[in-house]
């Protein structure tokens, strides 16, 4: 029977890499959709103004990189801790990311 543990730590990843996936295909769809339908364009100076798309979208990257970061964390933690319990550190941790990932989802979502 697989431990609480285990489970969760199941849980978390996939939904951290889930959100990380759907993030690299929403760029690589923005990428081909971008090249297809312009030309190519000057490089942007620093003064240019990014439009809010392109700042949802370093947002979105942001974030996604942080859910990464965080359950490569959360991983971590769990490998060191006890095989039955689980510390509170690690339960916090668990529902940060889900939050993020939740968080990321729906602006994903609202696009």
């Amino acid at each position: 029977m697989r431990t609480i543990r285990e489970m969760l730590t199941t849980v978390i990843l996939m939904s951290a890499f889930s959100c990380f996936a759907a993030a690299q295909t929403a760029d690589a769809n923005k990428a081909t959709s971008d090249a297809s339908t312009r030309q190519a364009a000057p490089a942007p100076s620093a003064t240019d103004k990014l439009s809010p798309k392109d700042v949802r979208q370093a947002q979105i990257a942001a974030d996604t990189e942080k859910l990464y970061q965080m359950a490569q964390e959360l991983k971590a933690e769990v490998a060191k801790s006890n095989k039955d319990i689980l510390s509170i550190a690690v339960v916090k941790k668990a529902d940060e990311i889900e939050k993020l990932a939740k968080s990321l989802k729906e602006r994903m979502r609202s696009e």
